[in-house]
């Protein structure tokens, strides 16, 4: 007899009782949940019990969502979970700030149970993909395998979500990819959940994370973008 693959594992870490038991509920019908009231139990979590994406507010007591995901991120341990923020703050500023901070994706409160539940299973295929080729531009290295970005030989950790976009725009150099594509590209089936704004916040996390992207990541007015080499 056939046995069933074990359920991935999602953490939460959310101060709000009521909604840590809807996360708990709705999630737990198809994942084992891990439940945590502040961002200092969230990542010991992390840490022991090796969750497979974690979802984090950013309103928490002790140490907020922004410190938690960055020292997440920069744990060995830890840094290769994806983190979805879930957040009641959902300014143009707190988004920048959530994404910069390594968060993969960004979902302001109140949200849709049915977003959120594509946006976790979007999260959680990724790293699935067939093996694709290294992408070589000038000083940019892109390996889609180990999701290791170079420039200049200097190694720089993006999120997913950054990563992705940065291989878009560098797999097709000199090629205008309308926002349309580049959302198909990277969000798949979910592509029509996600705003023009998301992908430019991302876009200037990249610029910011590698500045000399500034000269090669080009903004194409009211059509997308492209990589100049």
């Amino acid at each position: 007899m056939e046995q069933k693959s074990a359920k991935k594992k999602i953490l939460v870490i959310e101060d709000s009782p009521d909604t840590r038991k809807f996360l708990e509920t709705l999630l737990g019908k198809n994942y084992e949940v891990l439940s945590a009231e502040n961002g200092v139990i969230g990542i010991d979590y992390a840490r022991n019990k090796s969750p497979d994406l974690i979802l984090l507010d950013i309103m928490l007591p002790i140490l907020n969502g922004y410190d938690a995901c960055s020292l997440l991120k920069k744990d060995e341990r830890t840094k290769k979970i994806p983190i979805i923020f879930l957040s009641a703050k959902n300014s143009i500023q707190d988004i920048t700030q959530g994404l910069s901070s390594g968060a993969d994706d960004y979902i302001p409160k109140p949200f849709d149970y049915k977003e959120l539940l594509a946006r976790i299973e979007v999260r959680l295929r990724k790293g699935s993909e067939a093996k694709l080729e290294i992408i070589q531009i000038g000083d940019l290295r892109i390996d889609p395998d180990t999701r290791e970005v170079q420039y200049a030989g200097k190694i720089t950790h993006l999120t997913v979500t950054e990563f992705d976009i940065l291989r878009c725009l560098a797999s097709k150099p000199g090629e205008i990819i309308s926002r349309d594509a580049i959302m198909k590209d990277v969000w798949k089936s979910e592509s029509d959940k996600t705003s023009d704004r998301t992908i430019d916040v991302h876009i200037r996390a990249l610029r910011k994370k590698i500045p000399s992207l500034t000269k090669h990541v080009i903004s194409i007015y009211g059509v997308g973008y492209k990589y100049e080499a």
